[in-house]
C-alpha cells in the first residue's frame, strides 16, 4: 500500500451484517403481519441493505427508491436537502418504512419523513442499519436500527467514498495509510 492511500480496517463482518438484518427482518415482519409494506429506499447506500432484507421479510412488500443530496464540505451536512429522485408509488393510507444505511446527521432523514408525510400515509417509521450517534444534529431516532457505531468514517456494503468501495461485503472504518487503529 503506498502512502497517504486510506487503509480499510474491519469493523462488521459479512457474518455480523446478516445476523443484524436478519433479526431486523424478523422484526418488522412480526409488526406489520397481516399488512403490506411499502420499502421507501434512499439511493445510493441503502441498497445493499434492502436488498438483502427483503428476502428475509415474510410479509407482502412494495419497493420504491428517493435519491436525495444535502451539500457540505463533503464531509458534514449542510442541513439543505435536495431530492434529485422522487417515489413513484402512491403512499396515501399506506405503511411506509424508509430504509437507510446510516443515520448521521440526521437531516436527511427529517426531511424524507416530513416530505413523505405530506402524502397522507397511514404510517411512516424508519429503518437504519447503522447510526451514529455522536453526529446527530436533529432529533430523528431510527424505529428499527441494526448497530449503533463510533464516529468514524465507514464504507463497504453500499456505502461509498467517491462513488468507491459500495461493492464491499463487509464495513470498514478507513484512515490514513500508517495510522490503523485496533477496534474491537
Amino acid at each position: 500500500m503506498t502512502m497517504g492511500k486510506p487503509r480499510l480496517n474491519r469493523l462488521i463482518t459479512a457474518g455480523e451484517i446478516a445476523s443484524i438484518v436478519k433479526n431486523l427482518a424478523d422484526r418488522i415482519s412480526r409488526d406489520y403481519d397481516g399488512k403490506e409494506l411499502i420499502l421507501v429506499c434512499i439511493l445510493k447506500g441503502g441498497f445493499m441493505f434492502l436488498a438483502d432484507l427483503i428476502r428475509h421479510l415474510r410479509i407482502p412488500v412494495k419497493i420504491d427508491f428517493v435519491r436525495l443530496a444535502s451539500y457540505g464540505s463533503g464531509t458534514k451536512s449542510s442541513g439543505q436537502v435536495e431530492i434529485t429522485k422522487d417515489i413513484e408509488t402512491p403512499i396515501e393510507g399506506r405503511d411506509v418504512l424508509i430504509i437507510e444505511d446510516i443515520v448521521d446527521s440526521g437531516y436527511t432523514l427529517q426531511f424524507l419523513k416530513e416530505r413523505l408525510a405530506l402524502s397522507n400515509p397511514r404510517s411512516i417509521k424508519i429503518c437504519a442499519l447503522l447510526e451514529k450517534k455522536a453526529r446527530r444534529e436533529v432529533r430523528v431516532e431510527a424505529d428499527y436500527l441494526g448497530k449503533v457505531i463510533e464516529d468514524v468514517f465507514i464504507v463497504g456494503y453500499g456505502i461509498d467514498f467517491n462513488e468507491g468501495y459500495r461493492n464491499l461485503p463487509e464495513i470498514y472504518y478507513v484512515t490514513p495509510s500508517g495510522q490503523e487503529k485496533e477496534k474491537g
